[in-house]
């Protein structure tokens, strides 16, 4: 299956040898100077550049790349970009930071596929641009702890790929005991399964690579950038599929619970449910009211100091208790200064408005125009004449105080 970039080089030879045929003619070989203080300028303008390519013989929408790869970046600014050919695209970001996040983190994928991506000076020809491959993170497990050294650990990467970073004691995201490694996968070569520790003694020990991150690879070959129905004629039995899914790293399903024993440092505004109550550690509330028992207080010395209303039977009055007696009391609200007629036969004692319950209360007073008002004031007679007021005026009142003021 030719590639393209085979093809690419392919037609590039090709017009190499017809131009060993063609004559120039003279206006055709007049050029265009460029002075070195334009060189300058244009190189400061060409910096945070990159090339890519997808690394798949299927054909995609350019317009859909593009889309997909500024969605995965999340720049701080929206590069310019542009096609420079079949499969290759230029980049141009605006910043030191969106360049590094492009160029050195990922690996990138667009469909399942991997993108290439390199460092890009825009003078040469992006047909000669190598893509060696992708940097992505792979794990050895297994190692034991002896031997779980940089020196070691470094010697051990090298037979994966080119090592950009070692991690020895790395977040145990994923399942396994492993050291973490960030490694150069390249395309025209089969992804590594193992690697070998040779211990003098005592033997050799098979180490498991996995990898946290692959675009589209082939069972069959181990390359990445096609499937192994793709591979050949795609008929291969089981035993045939050398590589597969057990070469990537599962995730852990379940996070180790923190240390009990470590204190819980609440920050101000957080751990604070409903009413800005304190929150516990395990997302119970606690209330800020307690107990008799959590008070240290004593049931018999809390029921001494109840205080009963002397409209309600009490319990001990029931039980017939004397209610003089102790520290229970009936509260008295009569007035020192109050007649024998404000207390009913029955022992019954009026209300402030000198009514006493369970009777029925008097009719409101009868009402009297404000001009009637005002002539008695005037006569200084206190006596009016009920006969005198007629029936509207003995009606429930509808006027307001604004009136009995406008009639003064």
């Amino acid at each position: 299956m030719e590639t393209a970039a085979a093809a690419s080089s392919s037609k590039g030879a090709a017009l190499d040898d017809l131009l060993k045929h063609l004559v120039l003619r003279d206006d055709e070989k007049e050029d265009v100077m460029i002075a070195a203080e334009q060189v300058k300028e244009f190189k400061k303008e060409a910096r945070w550049m990159a090339i890519a390519k997808v690394h798949t013989t299927r054909s995609f929408s350019a317009e859909a790349l593009f889309g997909k790869m500024k969605a995965i970046w999340n720049l701080s600014r929206e590069p310019n970009y542009r096609e420079a050919g079949e499969n290759l695209f230029i980049f141009q970001m605006h910043c030191l930071g969106d360049w590094k996040k492009v160029v050195h983190q990922g690996p990138w994928t667009f469909r399942g596929w991997a993108v290439l991506i390199e460092d890009y000076d825009g003078c040469v020809d992006p047909v000669k641009v190598a893509f060696g491959g992708m940097y992505t993170w792979a794990q050895i497990h297994g190692l034991p702890e002896l031997y779980r050294k940089i020196p070691i650990v470094d010697n051990l990467s090298r037979k994966i790929g080119k090592t950009k970073e070692v991690q020895m004691s790395p977040k145990m995201l994923f399942e396994g005991n492993y050291v973490r490694l960030r490694v150069l996968i390249e395309v025209e070569k089969p992804q590594s399964r193992f690697v070998f520790l040779n211990i003098e003694g005592e033997g050799t020990k098979m180490l498991f690579v996995k990898y946290e991150k692959l675009p589209y690879f082939c069972r069959h070959c181990g390359l990445i950038g096609h499937d192994h129905e793709e591979c050949g004629d795609g008929d291969w039995e089981e035993k045939d599929l050398q590589y597969g899914t057990w070469m990537l790293a599962s995730r852990r399903t379940s996070v180790t619970q923190p240390d009990s024993r470590r204190p819980i440092i609440r920050e101000r505004g957080r751990d604070r449910g409903r009413g800005n109550r304190p929150g516990r550690a395990d997302g119970t509330f606690q209330s800020r009211k307690r107990s008799s028992q959590e008070a240290d207080l004593d049931a018999d010395e809390e029921d001494g100091e109840t205080m009963t209303s002397p409209l309600k039977t009490t319990t001990g009055a029931a039980d017939g208790m004397d209610s003089d007696t102790g520290v229970r009391r009936n509260l008295n609200f009569v007035d020192k200064n109050s007649s024998t007629d404000d207390i009913g036969g029955a022992g019954q004692v009026a209300n402030a408005g000198g009514q006493i319950p369970g009777e029925v209360p008097p009719p409101p007073p009868a009402y009297i125009d404000p001009r009637e008002r005002a002539k008695i004031r005037k006569t200084g007679d206190s006596k009016v004449d009920t006969n005198t007021v007629s029936e509207n005026q003995l009606a429930p009142s509808a006027a307001s105080l604004e009136e009995d003021r406008r009639a003064q």
